[in-house]
Order: C-alpha cells, then sequence, then structure tokens
C-alpha cells in the first residue's frame, strides 16, 4: 500500500498525501479538544460554586486546551508547508506535534502513578483493616 523509494531522503522522500490525512485528523481531533476542553472550563468554573476541588477539573481542561491548540498549530503548519514547500514550517509544525505528545506522555505517567499510589493505598488500608478485624475477633 505505502511504497518507500529508496533515491529519496529526507523532505522529498515525505508523501503529501499522507501528511494531507495528518493535517486533516490534527485538524479534526484538535478541534474537539478545544471544544471538550471549552465545555471542561466552564463546567469546572460552574461547579466551583458546589465545590471547590473543582479546581483539578480546571487544571485538566486548560492542559486540553494547550493541547487542542498544538493541534491546531501542526495542522495549519503542514497545510502551510504543503503549499509552499518551506521545510521550516514542516519543522514547526512536527516540532508542535512533538510537543503534543509529550504533554500527552507525562499525563499517562501521571496516570500510572496515581493507579500506583491508589493501589498501594487499597492493599495498605485493605490488610490494616483485616488486622485491626483480627484484633477484635480473638
Amino acid at each position: 500500500m505505502y511504497e518507500r523509494s529508496e533515491g529519496n531522503s529526507g523532505i522529498e522522500g515525505i508523501s503529501y498525501q499522507t501528511l494531507s490525512r495528518l493535517s486533516y485528523w490534527a485538524g479534526f481531533v484538535g478541534i474537539w479538544t478545544l471544544i471538550g476542553a471549552t465545555l471542561g472550563i466552564i463546567g469546572s468554573i460552574a461547579g466551583m460554586i458546589a465545590n471547590p476541588f473543582s479546581i483539578f477539573g480546571l487544571i485538566s481542561a486548560i492542559v486540553a486546551l494547550v493541547m487542542g491548540l498544538r493541534l491546531r498549530r501542526t495542522k495549519n503548519e503542514l497545510e502551510t508547508f504543503i503549499h509552499t514547500k518551506a521545510p521550516l514550517n514542516l519543522e514547526i509544525g512536527l516540532d508542535s506535534m512533538m510537543k503534543y505528545f509529550r504533554i500527552q506522555g507525562v499525563l499517562i505517567i501521571l496516570a500510572i502513578v496515581f493507579i500506583l499510589i491508589t493501589v498501594i493505598a487499597v492493599i495498605v488500608m485493605g490488610a490494616a483493616f483485616n488486622f485491626n478485624f483480627d484484633f477484635y475477633n480473638t
């Protein structure tokens, strides 16, 4: 399905059709991320009236907003590269995508850390409850 020519290296070997599809999907996901982030910000601000811990939702919505903006910038730079063939636009677009993936990677690592902390806390509390239960039964 995809062919790679051996003689090309660098920018010459890049398929503009592939970049066009990447640009489309970066734009599509970016728009929906921005919509979700905007709704998250509005909901968090409204939720702060009842629950001050909604600040954490606001923080995550702002992070999502930044990620959506990164994807939209990727889309714009890739489209500019496709039309102008200026390598700088490709580099800026790919750099923006790299920052998107870096943020996503940090979020994944944080999620794994929180999951591990939760599992350890449940095990420790379960063991303490079991010990406490056994203490009263003797």
